[in-house]
C-alpha cells in the first residue's frame, strides 16, 4: 500500500509538472484548465501561481525519503492546496477545479494500479 502511495504521488506530480509545462494540444495544461474554469484575468496569474506552488509541494513530497506518512503528507498537500484554490475562484469554479482534480487522482491511481498489475504479472 506504502509503495503504491508513493507511486501514485510521484505519477501525480509528474503528470502536473510536465503537463503544466506543456504547449502542445495534448492533455492537462494551464490554458485548457483556465479555459475549463472560465478564469477572469484577474485570476489566471494567482492560480497559476498555486498551480506551480502545488506541483513544487509534490516534487519535494516525492524527494522524501522517510515514506512512513506519505499518506498524511499528501492529505496535507491535497488539502492545502484545495483551500488556497477556495480562495481565488468562485464556488463554481471551485466545485468544478475540484471534479477535475479528483477525476487526475482517481485516473492516476487507476493507471498505477493497472501498472502495477502488468508488471506483476510479467513476474
Amino acid at each position: 500500500m506504502k509503495k503504491m502511495m508513493i507511486a501514485l504521488v510521484a505519477m501525480f506530480a509528474m503528470t502536473m509538472s510536465a503537463n503544466a509545462q506543456s504547449n502542445d494540444n495534448k492533455g492537462f495544461s494551464f490554458e485548457r484548465m483556465s479555459s475549463y474554469l472560465e478564469l477572469t484575468i484577474d485570476q489566471r496569474k494567482p492560480v497559476e501561481i498555486a498551480m506551480r506552488q502545488f506541483t513544487s509541494s509534490m516534487e519535494a513530497f516525492y524527494q522524501l525519503e522517510d515514506t512512513s506518512k506519505s499518506a498524511e503528507t499528501w492529505e496535507k498537500i491535497q488539502k492545502n492546496h484545495k483551500q488556497k484554490m477556495k480562495k481565488l475562484l468562485s464556488e463554481k469554479q471551485y466545485d468544478n477545479y475540484v471534479e477535475l482534480f479528483d477525476l487526475t487522482v482517481k485516473n492516476t491511481a487507476e493507471r498505477m494500479m493497472s501498472q502495477d498489475g502488468q508488471d506483476t504479472a510479467s513476474l
